[in-house]
């Protein structure tokens, strides 16, 4: 028999836990805030317990190890799994987990990043799309398929950020290599004028023609300041997409690391024979951690460490029954 490994639960701040990104900031916008608290707090006796645990040169300059299990774009929305002190160790595995997400997509519009924040690109007709089209379509995209990722990403091709070579109008050495990926679950939650989902009201989605999501700027408390996400506004060569008309859906999406949704949405759209990107997303799952679950902090939780230490009791019980499910399958 394997042996069992689990998470020392009596450690401070050490372990894995979960915190709902509202838009408009980054992963790491999360991390930064995350140590800012525990600056501030220095003395307190939480993170004094993590640092004691931990014999690096950084912990000895009074910093907490932080990081992230994946990342969400800035527009991005919701589970961002989180790691501290030891817990960091665990965060390799998190990157290759499943993933489920809500998004919102535009037919009838396209734009250079396949979302609504890049410049337009394009127009096309929606009128000859039908909800049973839709349906149809949409069954093409479960399993596994083949997408080529999106040129405005983190990818690295030669040593540069695929986006780095965008914003500089760089030409690329050679094509994105397309990447096979896996889409285990993909259900529609709303189309055009029908009534929507209940649900989607609930998680800030935009349903009857109506914004419901709080704004894209995110108040921090304590004095912390993040480091600014570009305005594309502010860029004299940026086409704004119109306001008006395409066609509006929402989608569930089960996947597999590396899937990229906007792309999806810009494929659906071509299978439709239109044009479309993406207008918001929201993860609500990854790796069994979820929104409003026990392990799951609002951005404004992250400043109680109390509560933070909650959570990751909670994370490290989440972790703790899969590692050992994993870890029993593997042995059978």
């Amino acid at each position: 028999m394997l042996a069992r490994t689990y998470s020392t639960l009596a450690a401070p701040l050490t372990g894995i836990f979960a915190v709902s990104k509202p838009s408009g900031i980054t992963s790491t916008t999360i991390l930064d805030h995350l140590q800012h608290v525990c600056r501030l707090n220095k003395t307190h006796p939480l993170v004094q317990g993590v640092l004691s645990l931990d014999g690096s040169k950084r912990a000895k300059r009074g910093l907490v190890k932080i990081g992230h299990g994946g990342t969400l774009d800035p527009l991005a929305r919701g589970i961002v799994v989180v790691g501290m002190g030891t817990g960091c160790k665990k965060l390799h595995k998190m990157s290759g987990s499943s993933k489920v997400y809500i998004a919102e997509g535009r037919l009838g519009f396209s734009t250079t990043t396949l979302d609504c924040t890049g410049s337009l690109v394009d127009t096309a007709p929606t009128d000859h799309i039908t909800k049973d089209l839709l349906l149809r379509v949409l069954d093409v995209f479960k399993g596994e398929i083949e997408q080529t990722p999106p040129l405005y990403s983190a990818l690295n091709m030669d040593g540069k950020r695929l986006y780095d070579y965008a914003r500089e109008g760089i030409p690329l050495p050679r094509e994105i290599p397309t990447r096979k990926v896996s889409i285990f679950a993909l259900d529609l939650c709303s189309y055009a004028n029908e009534t929507p989902d209940p649900t989607l009201k609930q998680l800030g989605f935009k349903v009857d023609g109506h914004d419901n999501t709080s704004g894209s700027t995110y108040e921090f408390k304590s004095g912390f300041v993040p480091k600014s996400v570009g305005d594309p506004d502010l860029d004299p060569k940026h086409v704004p997409v119109p306001t008006q008309g395409g066609l509006l859906f929402h989608i569930r999406v089960h996947c597999s690391s590396g899937t990229y949704i906007r792309t999806l949405i810009s494929d659906i759209a071509t299978r439709l024979g239109t044009v479309g990107h993406m207008t918001d997303l929201l993860r609500v799952e990854q790796s069994g951690y979820k929104l409003g679950g026990e392990a799951t902090l609002e951005m404004s939780d992250c400043e109680d460490l109390h509560k933070v230490n909650s959570a990751i009791q909670a994370g490290n019980r989440i972790w703790d029954k899969r590692y050992e499910k994993a870890t029993f399958s593997a042995s059978e």
